[in-house]
């Protein structure tokens, strides 16, 4: 309505942009540019249906996009899981293939085994059957001996060395052309007396003589007296092992480590090792958990006794290669840049000492002192566990130290790759030397009844032997 005149807009204005009434055009807005007001709304009807109209197409090829991406999408899943299943397939039937073809070299291997097993058998039938004929005509030798004693000529005794030469081989055929030595052959004191004293350094019955410095020593090399075997039937391939105070056992095995009750008939705990790594050496603190090394590696890490595996520490730039628990509950560890490294049973590291030659390897013994098997002679170091000052040294005429355990006596007991365990006392004296009958020697322990613990590899098998050494 306009207030000036009091009638209805019937028109508007383009120049002064508004509403005007009749008697508005014809005084103020006569030459002025004006619509009619019907016409304008017709005008700005028909842009808004145009706008509409662009608007309503863009959003039908939004609405298209969108429906074309989400059949691609669906599409892409489609074919997703047809790949998956293919692939899923394929190593199903690979797997397939692999178990059937691991059954079939199991089946192989065993029947391999059971074949020389048998030819074992029958050769060792064979030389115990020789071994009786032999022991007869040993004893008829003797007899002549003994009769022949107020006698006993140069020439009488080359002519009974040469007998008994001919009657006492150092090794006898077997069905498979192998030769068994004659550590397999049952005991005897007369062979031991007759042939020992005779012939010298021939392995006989279980029992190894060989002449000392100048041939005025005789040294033995008996058998152990063996009170039990552990068989680890129930495991794998075995590393490393060590006992708990409670008498069970750990082991460190093939990516796994295992807690074992103290005659190995139980499993307690198998407990996954660090992915892609084998066990190197294990060692047990006093509250029962393991330290595992992974040989090579700087990885070390700790195994609780209710089954869980915790990083222990990281050694950057450095490989790890023995390790034993000394007397304070420390860690101790050798690397390759030929130092020991003491950690307490957190993982914090304590000191490093720097060992002059370098380390083959090592054992701590009950007064916190290191002792070190030296790479480049046959001998070994005692330390400082706290300075790393050289204490004293030991001429141990040992070759191929393999491995160092001391008892809680302070002797120490020291195995190399000839399979013998040596028994040292405190003072570095030999008192015993023992042969085993393996193919290798993997670690030795000793539990709270002063029994040594051998684990070894004999046969395709591992096996824990448990022995007297002391008298």
């Amino acid at each position: 309505m306009c207030r000036e005149h009091d009638d209805l807009f019937t028109f508007y204005c383009r120049t002064c942009d508004e509403n005007i009434c009749s008697k508005c055009l014809s005084a103020k807005h006569k030459k002025h540019d004006f619509v009619d007001l019907r016409e304008l709304q017709l005008e700005v009807q028909k842009q808004l249906d145009d706008v509409i109209k662009e608007k309503e197409a863009e959003k039908q090829n939004m609405i298209k996009s969108f429906d074309d991406l989400v059949q691609h999408e669906r599409q892409s899943e489609m074919h997703f899981r047809d790949e998956c299943a293919k692939i899923k397939d394929r190593v199903e039937a690979i797997k397939f293939a692999a178990d059937d073809e691991g059954g079939k070299l199991m089946e192989s291997l065993n029947s391999t085994k059971h074949q020389q097993d048998k030819e074992v058998k029958e050769g060792k039938h064979k030389i115990q059957t020789q071994t009786r004929v032999y022991d007869k005509e040993i004893q008829m030798i003797q007899q002549e001996l003994r009769l022949q004693t107020a006698s006993s000529s140069n020439d009488f005794v080359k002519e009974s060395m040469k007998k008994l030469k001919a009657l006492k081989p150092t090794s006898i055929s077997i069905p498979d052309k192998q030769q068994l030595p004659l550590e397999e052959q049952v005991d005897g004191n007369q062979i031991r007396e007759t042939i020992g004293k005779l012939l010298g350094a021939k392995k006989v019955s279980g029992i190894q003589i060989s002449r000392g410095r100048e041939g005025k020593k005789w040294n033995v090399l008996a058998k152990l007296d063996i009170i039990r075997i552990l068989n680890l039937d129930k495991i794998g391939y075995c590393c490393s092992l060590c006992l708990i105070p409670d008498g069970s056992i750990w082991i460190g095995g093939d990516r796994c480590v295992y807690k074992m009750s103290s005659d190995c008939s139980t499993v307690l705990h198998q407990i996954p090792a660090r992915k892609h790594y084998w066990c190197g050496y294990i060692a047990c603190l006093q509250s029962g958990d393991a330290v595992v090394t992974y040989g090579g590696t700087p990885y070390v890490d700790r195994f609780t006794s209710n089954g869980r595996r915790v990083e222990f520490t990281y050694l950057p730039l450095k490989k790890t290669h023995d390790m034993a628990i000394n007397s304070n509950d420390e860690v101790v560890i050798s690397v390759n840049t030929g130092c020991i490294i003491i950690f307490s049973n957190k993982g914090t590291q304590l000191k490093e000492i720097e060992v002059d030659g370098g380390i083959k390897t090592f054992c701590t013994d009950r007064d916190g002192h290191i002792i070190v098997a030296d790479p480049r002679s046959p001998n070994l170091t005692i330390l400082d566990g706290m300075s790393g000052e050289v204490k004293t040294s030991w001429k141990v005429s040992v070759s191929d130290i393999e491995h160092l355990m001391c008892d809680r006596y302070g002797n120490v007991l020291v195995t190399n790759k000839e399979k013998n365990v040596y028994f040292f006392n405190k003072d570095g004296d030999v008192q015993k030397t023992f042969t085993m009958d393996c193919n290798i020697i993997i670690g030795i322990c000793v539990n709270k009844e002063d029994h040594l613990l051998i684990l070894m590899y004999k046969n395709y098998t591992h096996e824990i032997h448990v022995t007297k050494y002391l008298e």
